[in-house]
Parts: C-alpha cells; structure tokens; sequence
C-alpha cells in the first residue's frame, strides 16, 4: 500500500490549487493595468502595411499603388506567365470573391409594398371565381 504523504497547511501538492501566498487576494485583477489603449493587433499592422504607398511602373509611367494592389498586380502577372502555384492561389481568391458577392445578392426579386397589395388583390379575386363556394350556395 502506498504512503500517503502528509500535506503542510498553505501549500500545494500535484494537480491541487497554488499556495495561498501567491494566490491573487478577492477582488483583485490578474492584469491590473491591462491592455495599454492605442496598442495595436497582428490584423492592424498587416493593414497599414497593405496600405502603404510603393512606386510601380504599370503601363511604361510610374505611379504610386499601395502594396497591396502591388503584390496583386504581381500575383496575377506570375498567373498569366503559366506559374501554376500563382494561377491556383489566384483563381481561388477569384473564386471566393464571386462568391461573397453573390451571397450578397438577393436571389429572388425583392417584394415592396405595392407588390403585396397586387398578390392580395388577385387573391380576393380568385377567391370570389371558386366554383365549390358557388355550389354551397
């Protein structure tokens, strides 16, 4: 039979909670100061990257795009010179796109106010031609 081993009053053993000396007290944070305002996150610095201003010769004159028009420009350039990794990532990025826009899309007509009062207008209509409404009268 294994020993049980004997546990001193405020410390820790395997898998239990941590001292109590180095517990944070009720009613304190474990980040007090938390997140400084103005830092900034990985989706941000990529952004302003993206939108960085870069000079490109596109149609013999030299023009201002940002890095990211560049780097599409480029991408599409390797895909049209038969690159098939570029023409692969490229033609997904096109897939995608033509399909979060067609998401978008209603795909039926939208039905305004004055359709409604055409269809329930018809209906009215159809309603006084039923023939088994004549033969109960």
């Amino acid at each position: 039979m294994a020993k049980k081993r004997k546990m001193v009053r405020g410390t820790a053993q395997k898998g239990g909670n941590p001292p109590k000396h180095t517990q944070f007290r009720k009613g304190t944070s474990g980040n007090p100061r938390g997140r400084p305002k103005g830092s900034k996150n990985l989706a941000t610095y990529l952004m302003e990257a993206a939108r960085d201003q870069v000079s490109a010769t596109v149609g013999g004159r030299t023009r201002a795009i940002s890095k990211l028009q560049a780097t599409t420009m480029q991408l599409a350039t390797k895909a049209a010179g038969g690159d098939q990794a570029a023409m692969g990532r490229f033609l997904d990025w096109v897939d995608e796109i033509e399909t979060r826009a067609a998401s978008v899309k209603p795909s039926q007509f939208p039905i305004g106010a004055p359709d409604i009062e055409v269809i329930r207008a018809v209906y009215e209509r159809m309603k006084q031609c039923d023939p088994e409404k004549k033969r109960e009268e």
